[in-house]
This record gives structure tokens, C-alpha cells and sequence, in this order.
């Protein structure tokens, strides 16, 4: 009985998300987010629905333990909806930019990082993405590399796009 009400609650807390956003009201439903807590957030990045996973997008930052949805962003930001995807990606950038600032919770290990940090390397030197997309992912691999390298210089600086070479030469020691 008890995994039925989550489930009634997970859905009613993306379906608040949802509602908010379509409304124009993103501050409610970043507030909805917050309420439903991060599994709830992430189920709703999963949604085959555009405006459920913006909505979830949106809420991401601001939900606690968002850092755990870095990896969900990182599938999200995958996805071949740049109206999507480039939130997405902007989403985990601010998330992994604010986690790097704060002392690393008990909880996490270094193995989570780096599996956090590669999903984003990854994608970042993908040549199929958008340029946006590629530079927010860069960004996000950085901010959770404790060395500030994020990515394989060697492999950025051979990358064909003139613009992530210059944000890769940026980042040499």
C-alpha cells in the first residue's frame, strides 16, 4: 500500500510541476519541485512530455540532493529536443558549479563524481551537438573536477569546432 501513495504523490508532484509551467508561473513550479523532492524530479526528467521534463529542468537547481541529478540531466541533455537539452545541460552547469563551491557530503564518494564528471566530459566532446549544449557540458565537467580539467585536453584541443577549442585552450594550466 505504502509504494502506491508515492507513486500517486510522485505523479501528482509532477503534474503540479507541470501545471505551474504551463501557467507561466516557473518560480511555483520550481517551488513544486522543492516539494516533491529530487526522485519525484527525476522520474519527471524521464517523462516522454516536453513540458513535464522543462518543468523538471527547472525545479533540478533548486531540489535537495540535486546533485544526484546530474547523471539523469546529463540523458536528458542527450536527447536530440535542443529545446530541451540545452536547459537541461544549463541546469546541471549550475548544479555542478554550486556543488563545487560547497564541502562534499558524507554520503558521496569520488566514484560518484568521476561518473558524474565523465557523463559530462562525454558529452562535451561529442561534435554531433550543438555548440551551446558542448560548452555547458564543458563547463559542468570542469566544475566537478578537483584538478579544473574536466576533460582530456588532448582530445579537446584536436575537437574540429573552433569555438570548444578556444573554451578547451581556456582551461590550460
Amino acid at each position: 500500500m505504502a509504494w502506491l501513495q508515492i507513486l500517486v504523490l510522485g505523479a501528482a508532484g509532477a503534474a503540479s510541476m507541470r501545471a505551474a509551467l504551463e501557467r507561466g508561473d516557473l518560480d511555483e513550479a520550481v517551488r513544486q519541485g522543492v516539494i516533491a523532492g529530487p526522485a519525484v524530479v527525476e522520474r519527471a526528467l524521464r517523462s516522454p512530455d516536453r513540458t513535464t521534463q522543462l518543468a523538471a529542468i527547472a525545479a533540478a537547481p533548486a531540489v535537495e540532493d540535486r546533485a544526484e541529478l546530474l547523471v539523469p540531466l546529463a540523458r536528458v541533455a542527450r536527447g536530440a529536443d535542443r529545446r530541451v537539452a540545452i536547459p537541461a545541460a544549463d541546469a546541471a552547469r549550475r548544479i555542478a558549479i554550486d556543488f563545487a563551491r560547497r564541502d562534499r557530503p558524507d554520503d558521496l564518494c569520488a566514484d560518484d563524481i568521476a561518473t558524474w564528471r565523465a557523463a559530462w566530459a562525454e558529452l562535451a566532446l561529442r561534435g554531433d551537438r550543438w555548440i551551446e549544449l558542448r560548452l555547458l557540458a564543458l563547463d559542468t565537467a570542469v566544475a566537478l573536477d578537483p584538478a579544473g580539467l574536466g576533460i582530456e585536453l588532448a582530445a579537446g584541443r584536436a575537437d574540429p569546432d573552433p569555438a570548444f577549442r578556444r573554451a578547451v585552450a581556456s582551461l590550460a594550466p
